[in-house]
Parts: C-alpha cells; structure tokens; sequence
C-alpha cells in the first residue's frame, strides 16, 4: 500500500468508528471520555487500577482521575482497596456500570448488523468479514500471545450479539 492508499483505509476505518459511537447515547449525564473509561474497565476486568485504564485508553492520570470521579458520582463505577496492597485502589463496576456498558454494545451492534444486512450484498458481507480478520491481524501485532499461541485472527472484530439484561423487544 502507497501512503495515499494507507491515508484512505485509516479515514474510512475512523468514519466507521466516529459513526458507531454517533449511534446510541446513554441515558447517564457522563463525557465522552468518562463513557471511554468505563468502556475500559468493562474490556480489563473487574479491579483494574487507574494507571492500567491509563494505559489502555492512552489518557494522562489526571484526565483518568477526573472520569473516574464523574463515574463514581454516577453510580457507574466502585472503587475499592485492594487487598493485597492497600495502597492500591481496585476499580470495578456497579451494576448500574455494567448495564451501560451491555445497552451501549447491544444498541451500536444491532446498528452495525442492521445497516451491513440492509447496505452490502452477501458477497459484500463475506469481504467484509474477511477484511475484519486482516483489521484483528494488524491490531495483534505486538501483542504477546501465549507460548506456542497464535492468537485467533478476528476473534475480537466478529462478536457475536448478546441480549442484555432487559427486554430488547421493544427497541
């Protein structure tokens, strides 16, 4: 690929995602970046640490801190000492948090699956999903897998669609 062809795939690749995020906002009064660190917490696991949310959204500490207060005040997320190194404080979410978290994901899935079955043709569909494997592929380098592993090529890009608690039937 030239630089002009790489340009075109990252644009088209940050319409898509800018476009999934347009399309559902939760009902609680939190930024976008507050949503960006509960998203987090949901994919690290229940008593991840700030430094490691840092991490993993590229975000100062400060700007982790501030989210996690915003959240904390929404009832989005707990905060706990850990009981191994009570200096160390365990972030994990509420209830509330993780049906956020279940509701955001059910809402862009079923716009994404919605908007492939009604907009490409099946060919079109099963190009799509091929060229999702490659996407996960160039995601995985440098990441380590296990010893021996080879880490399943598309196994994050195609998910499939869970009911959230709550009746979706009417949405």
């Amino acid at each position: 690929m030239n630089e002009t062809q790489v340009r075109t795939l990252q644009t088209q690749l940050n319409a898509l995602h800018r476009r999934q995020r347009r399309e559902w906002m939760p009902a609680a009064d939190v930024s976008r970046s507050s949503l960006r660190v509960v998203g987090a917490v949901a994919r690290l696991g229940d008593e991840c640490q700030p430094a490691l949310i840092a991490g993993e959204l590229q975000m100062t500490s400060s700007n982790v801190a501030a989210a996690l207060r915003e959240l904390e005040a929404a009832g989005l997320i707990a905060r706990s000492r850990d009981t191994i190194d009570s200096r160390r404080i365990n972030i994990s979410l509420t209830e509330a948090g993780a049906h956020l978290v279940a509701d955001s994901r059910f809402e862009r899935d079923r716009w994404l699956r919605t908007t492939i079955d009604r907009e490409l043709t099946d060919d079109e569909q099963q190009l799509l999903l091929a060229a999702g494997d490659l996407i996960a592929r160039l995601a995985a380098v440098g990441e380590r897998p296990e010893a021996g592993e080879r880490p399943e090529v598309g196994e994050r890009a195609i998910r499939q669609v869970s009911q959230p608690a709550g009746d979706r039937a009417g949405r």
